[in-house]
């Protein structure tokens, strides 16, 4: 046997086994890009991006929901339903939810959790005065496909037919998401919002996704947002809705956008006529406001000096910092603001070696859910129609008593 076919009958190593099996691959992988060219990146220079006409952002609600993916956040039964419905009631009127304007169209509302006893019972709340002859409406629907399922198609098609629609709600997201191996994953959770994103690309409207927040705390409300940081981070604007306690009827709303300023409102629950009341934009400059609200969620009265509150305050949040004079005139100056927005009465007296302030709420507790819910009146209870309060000041040491009875209109 000669060298040359001693040398051939001689097996292939591991090594050269797995360089020829790569040299394959880069071989193929270049024939492969020779009959498919990786199309090349296109780009705008700067200067060309700056003078190019390009149309400015749409809205559906004026200032603060534009067109594109959003989410609207919070706990289960905190109001989120009667918000959404509220918005969808402002487009298809034309009218506004708060002092922002609304496009006039037609909303388009899952309402995946609901039948059309409940519906019909809350829209008879948010409009009473419907006008049949409009030429917008709210349409609603209790069912609907999976995403990546025929979801894609029956919104398309509702979209075909009812060309001025401004605004999609889907409630809850859940329902419409598939369960599988990258379900609430990063990677799940993009994929989800970019088909979400695709089926209203080249539209001018909003798509709105109800969803829950989870039960850990954050100082930074979008992190509420239940899923990954994926969920938020793929949508255009996050909304969330928050409340101190469930019995308590005020709540905060947190806006935060891609493509405008962010907002953060004092917002409270009419059970009237089933709606969330503007109260207040506030900022985050100045949590005095925020602080006495939860100095009184604590005792509905509170009394001592400058500096006391000044200690109470920085024990509810130790990074507040203000001055006990400072802080006297400033509650001086706001003891109207206090009293028409948050409920907050403040008065000063003084006694022999001090002055004092003394702190008290009205407290008017609401249930969202209970505008739905029949309502037995009692022998000197509200009847149906009528706004349940609990008149102020509580009596000390008395209210978790007056909370029961407060809970007790709407059981």
């Amino acid at each position: 046997m000669t060298d040359e076919n001693r040398r051939e009958a001689i097996p292939p190593t591991v090594t050269q086994l797995k360089r020829s099996a790569t040299n394959n691959f880069i071989q193929k992988s270049k024939e492969a890009i020779m009959q498919n060219p990786i199309p090349q990146l296109e780009t705008i220079p700067g200067k060309d991006l700056l003078t190019q006409p390009i149309e400015p952002l749409g809205f559906t609600i004026d200032a603060i929901l534009p067109h594109g993916l959003f989410i609207l956040a919070g706990s289960p039964k905190v109001g989120k339903s009667w918000l959404a419905l509220d918005m969808c009631h402002a487009v298809a009127s034309g009218g506004s939810l708060w002092n922002y304007s609304a496009a006039l169209g037609d909303a388009l509302y899952l309402a995946l959790e609901d039948n059309p006893a409940r519906l019909q019972e809350r829209l008879s709340k948010v409009s009473p005065g419907c006008d049949l002859d409009a030429p917008t409406d709210i349409h609603f629907a209790t069912q609907a496909s999976k995403l990546g399922n025929g979801l894609a198609e029956q919104i398309t098609a509702f979209l075909d037919d009812h060309p001025q629609t401004k605004l999609i709600v889907i409630d809850t997201m859940q329902y419409i998401r598939n369960t599988g191996k990258f379900t609430g994953s990063y990677s799940g959770d993009y994929h989800d919002m970019d088909a979400l994103r695709e089926i209203i690309s080249d539209r001018k409207l909003t798509l709105l996704l109800i969803t829950h927040t989870r039960k850990t705390g954050d100082t930074d409300p979008i992190n509420l947002v239940s899923g990954s940081t994926g969920l938020a981070g793929a949508v255009d604007g996050v909304f969330v809705l928050e409340k101190k306690k469930r019995v308590d009827n005020r709540a905060k709303l947190t806006i935060a956008n891609r493509d405008t300023k962010s907002h953060r409102f004092d917002l409270q629950f009419d059970c009237l006529d089933c709606r969330w009341q503007f109260i207040a934009e506030t900022g985050d400059d100045d949590p005095l406001y925020e602080l006495l609200n939860c100095l009184l969620d604590d005792t509905p009265s509170w009394s001592g000096t400058a500096t006391q509150l000044c200690a109470a305050l920085i024990a509810l949040d130790p990074a507040y910092s203000t001055p006990p004079v400072a802080l006297s005139k400033t509650l001086k100056s706001q003891q109207g603001f206090l009293r028409s927005q948050y409920g907050i009465e403040c008065a000063f007296t003084r006694c022999k070696t001090a002055r004092i302030i003394e702190l008290s709420r009205d407290l008017i507790v609401v249930d969202p859910d209970a505008c739905t819910r029949p309502q037995a009146a009692r022998p000197g209870q509200q009847t149906a129609g009528e706004r349940p309060v609990v008149v102020q000041p509580f009596p000390l040491g008395e209210p978790t008593a007056l909370c029961r009875e407060a809970e007790s209109v709407f059981s």
